[in-house]
């Protein structure tokens, strides 16, 4: 028996360099794996997170743009654009900021908290970020100009009511 396991070590030896199948050298398949976020998806992240901050009223395109539009097409990535390189995230934010606040306080901690956010949901790295500031209103005014969207958004859907090209035709 002793004799067989040495026949089988010299053959094993033997055959150690030889391919596995005689005139073929065995492939090694590559597989590679990809985890791709769709821009839109960076935009909401980035859109939710903003919206956490205080002092950030809303975002261009946002609730109030969307209640006037009567949401068409309206979504929460409006007022946030994002390009992806590889890793790497360009955001360009258009906000409305509550009056009082600290432009430079909010950027930064929208910075920060984007930052964080991107990394931990997507594995990204936020490298620049450009924020526009298209308005500044109290928050009073702001709520106001929320309800007075409200109203004529509601009010245009209502049957009998002025339709939305102005004329008072009833619609039933």
């Amino acid at each position: 028996m002793a004799e067989n396991v040495n026949k089988q070590k010299d053959i094993q030896e033997e055959l150690k360099d030889q391919p596995e199948v005689p005139g073929e050298e065995a492939v090694e398949e590559e597989h590679r794996d990809s985890l791709i976020f769709n821009n839109s998806v960076v935009e909401k992240i980035v859109s939710l997170a903003a919206r956490d901050i205080k002092g950030v009223l809303d975002l261009k395109g946002g609730l109030i743009s969307g209640i006037t539009e009567g949401f068409r097409g309206s979504d929460s990535t409006k007022g946030v654009d994002a390009t992806i390189n590889g890793k790497d995230v360009v955001l360009d934010v258009k906000m409305f900021l509550e009056f009082g606040q600290s432009a430079p306080r909010i950027f930064d901690e929208l910075r920060q908290y984007a930052s964080q956010q991107l990394k931990l949901m997507t594995g990204l790295n936020l490298v620049e970020l450009n924020v526009e500031v298209v308005d500044v209103l109290t928050r009073k005014d702001f709520e106001e100009k929320k309800q007075k969207s409200i109203a004529n958004q509601i009010g245009s859907n209502i049957p009998g009511s002025v339709n939305n090209n102005g004329n008072n035709d009833r619609q039933w």
